[in-house]
């Protein structure tokens, strides 16, 4: 059920997929602010968002993805989405290991899962890089009560592990 919801968020990064591109982009950070998605980061350019209904066991949800790309295959992502009660009371890690396998998917590689804690309130979270036939993912899958943060970038592995990409995660932060 929850693999479901972000596997959602995995196939619009795949429908931007530039196969064989090979990206260096000159980044322009500006700060942007989602008082709906309560958090704030550096976004490299004009932000689009998107809703989309996911099914789940307990009902439709409302997935929203904030995306900015910056070159054919380069995509940086901010999604939120709330779970349902009986998933926001299920651990943190649990959650997030459905997370990470949603991404990762049946062709991927998990190459780093590193458990964090984000901002003073210590949100747990996963850093991820997951690599896929033809592109690479950067994620930081962060819960904040029952609201499931996926901060992420697509491209080559160099690129999504740069200082340039670095700035980008850095910079997030969940919001009031």
């Amino acid at each position: 059920m929850l693999t479901r919801m972000f596997t959602v968020a995995v196939l619009v990064i795949a429908t931007n997929l530039g196969a064989g591109a090979k990206p260096e982009p000159a980044l322009d950070y500006k700060p942007f602010a989602s008082s709906a998605g309560r958090y704030k980061v550096l976004f490299p350019g004009a932000v689009k968002t998107e809703t989309t209904d996911v099914k789940t066991g307990g009902g439709e949800r409302k997935l929203t993805l904030d995306s900015v790309e910056v070159a054919e295959g380069v995509l940086f992502l901010v999604t939120y989405i709330d779970a349902p009660d009986e998933v926001s009371k299920m651990p943190a890690a649990a959650r997030l290991d459905k997370v990470r396998d949603g991404n990762k998917g049946a062709d991927g590689k998990v190459v780093s899962d590193k458990e964090i804690a984000l901002g003073s309130e210590k949100h747990p979270g996963r850093d991820l890089l997951i690599e896929k036939p033809s592109t690479c993912i950067r994620n930081r899958a962060v819960i904040a009560g029952n609201r499931l943060y996926q901060v992420m970038v697509q491209g080559s592995r160099d690129f999504v592990t740069s200082k340039e990409v670095d700035r980008f995660f850095d910079s997030f932060e969940v919001t009031r």
